[in-house]
Formats: structure tokens, C-alpha cells, sequence
């Protein structure tokens, strides 16, 4: 391993000492030796340093770092400044992952210049198991939604040539990040094996919690919009002019479907379908 390419692993945490050995022990556990591991610690009050410096004095790969509070993405940014590995990979200190994902995503990078992204299935564990299925990548699906997991591998060329993660952001920064990466091109690798653990919380994570605020969710993607607005024009024109159109076919359909003769066309259908529901 020693011409292997340094993994740089980023492993945010606040309050969230109970599950951070778990976290580590899966690192250091890794077949792919080449890493380092940032711990941050983003203004937490709980024993997490206690818990990541044992790790600290066990390995000399392991760093350990604390911040005043702002957040993951603030987090995560403090964590890569703070590190020199040619690929990075975020790891949320409360999930894990399995031992040869390093290995395969390294060998993946290495040999796929093209490629910008590597992620994997991934399993939930905690209040919901099973699968965590996203959509398969495109581009413009990207636009619409993200389809990559927030703790998936990228190349620090690649962070450093665009603004890095979005401070302002308290979700979504990974797929405001993912957009930055891929706009100029470049590919994502989806490994075909369940690498990734994510614990899924009962409450109390900041994703539960927008979930159900669907205000302060929606102010966060139109940061996304703003932040990538020549890409979004790039891809889907003048939101101006899409608007006009749609409401044009939506006037188009309301004036057909309210027609005598759409009516008449329609109604016998009705009717049998009515009649079947009868019998």
C-alpha cells in the first residue's frame, strides 16, 4: 500500500458520543491502509473528545479537532482544510462502514479518471432498516432531486475547484456540493454492495426535522437554485418562458376536457366503469 492514494476521511460529530467508536472502529478496521481521519468536533457538549482521543492514541492516523458550532457543512469544510489526502470521504459520526470500502473506491478513482464520484448501496439501521434506495444518476435528475448520499467519495482536485460546501446550509449541502462537482461533466460510480450503514433516528435529527417543515425545506432548495442558476438556465431555459408554457397547456386542457364533444366522447366510458362497479 505504499503508492496507494491517501483517503482523507472527514467524521463530523456533535453530541453524538455513543456512537462514535462505532464509527472509528469501522476506519480503522479498513483493508485500504492509506488514510487519514479527521475528527471534528462542531461545538458538542458531550464526552466526544474523550472518546475520539483513545482513538487518537491508538493510531496516529486519526486527528482529532474542535470547533465552535455552525453546522455539518461547516463541519465538514473545517475537517478538509485540516487534511491532505487526494480523495475525500465524509463519514457521519454516527453511521459506519464495511472493510473493503476503501479499497474498491480507491481502485475505482485511480483507474477512472472520468470518473468525480463513488458511492454505494446503502443499508439503514435504527428506527427504519433496509435499503435506502435513491434514484440512479443522470444529471438532470441531479437538478431535480439528489440521488447520491451525502458520505460518498470525491476527488479534492475537484472540492477545490468549485466554492466547497455551502456554510450557509443546515441540509442539502451534499447535493448543492454534487452539483458544483458534475456541472462541467464527469461521472458517478454506484458500487454494487451495501458499504454504507446509515442510522436512521427516531427524532431529533435535522433531517427528520425537515421533513416535516416543508417552508424552511423549500428555502434551502432555492439556495441550491441560486447558487447554480447559469447551470438550472443551462439545462431548463427561462423560468419565465417554462412557466408561461405550462400555463398555456394547463388552459389548453381545461378548455378541451370541458368540451361537448370531450364530454361526449368520455361519458360511455364512465358509465361501463360505473356499471362494472355495480355488479
Amino acid at each position: 500500500m505504499g503508492n496507494a492514494t491517501k483517503i482523507s476521511v472527514i467524521v463530523p460529530c456533535y453530541n453524538q458520543a455513543q456512537y462514535l467508536s462505532q464509527a472509528l472502529e469501522s476506519v480503522y478496521a479498513q483493508s485500504y491502509s492509506n488514510w487519514e481521519c479527521v475528527i471534528v468536533n462542531d461545538g458538542g457538549s458531550d464526552n466526544s473528545a474523550a472518546v475520539a482521543n483513545e482513538w487518537v492514541a491508538k493510531d496516529s492516523r486519526f486527528l482529532y479537532l474542535e470547533k465552535e458550532n455552525g453546522g455539518l457543512a461547516s463541519a465538514r469544510s473545517f475537517g478538509i482544510a485540516h487534511s491532505d489526502g487526494a480523495y475525500i470521504f465524509p463519514l457521519d459520526g454516527d453511521d459506519f462502514v464495511e472493510a473493503h470500502y476503501f479499497s474498491e473506491a480507491a481502485a475505482i478513482l485511480d483507474n477512472n479518471p472520468d470518473v468525480e464520484i463513488v458511492h454505494c448501496k446503502v443499508m439503514q439501521f435504527g428506527a427504519v432498516e433496509g435499503e435506502l434506495k435513491l434514484d440512479d444518476y443522470s444529471f438532470e435528475k441531479l437538478l431535480q432531486r439528489n440521488s447520491i448520499i451525502a458520505c460518498s467519495f470525491f476527488r479534492r482536485a475537484s472540492y477545490e475547484k468549485t466554492n466547497g460546501y455551502c456554510t450557509g446550509m443546515k441540509i442539502l449541502e451534499d447535493w448543492d456540493l454534487w452539483i458544483s462537482i458534475l456541472a462541467n461533466g464527469g461521472k458517478v460510480h454506484k458500487i454494487d454492495q451495501f458499504y454504507y450503514h446509515y442510522r436512521k433516528h427516531s427524532q431529533g435529527s435535522l433531517i427528520n426535522t425537515f421533513a416535516t417543515d416543508r417552508e424552511r425545506y423549500e428555502k434551502h432548495v432555492d439556495i441550491i437554485y441560486k447558487n447554480h442558476l447559469d447551470t438550472y438556465l443551462q439545462y431548463w431555459g427561462n423560468p419565465i418562458l417554462a412557466r408561461r408554457e405550462t400555463l398555456e397547456k394547463e388552459a389548453f386542457h381545461k378548455k378541451t376536457t370541458s368540451s361537448l364533444l370531450y364530454k361526449t366522447y368520455k361519458f360511455p366510458k364512465i358509465l361501463i366503469k360505473w356499471l362494472q362497479g355495480k355488479r
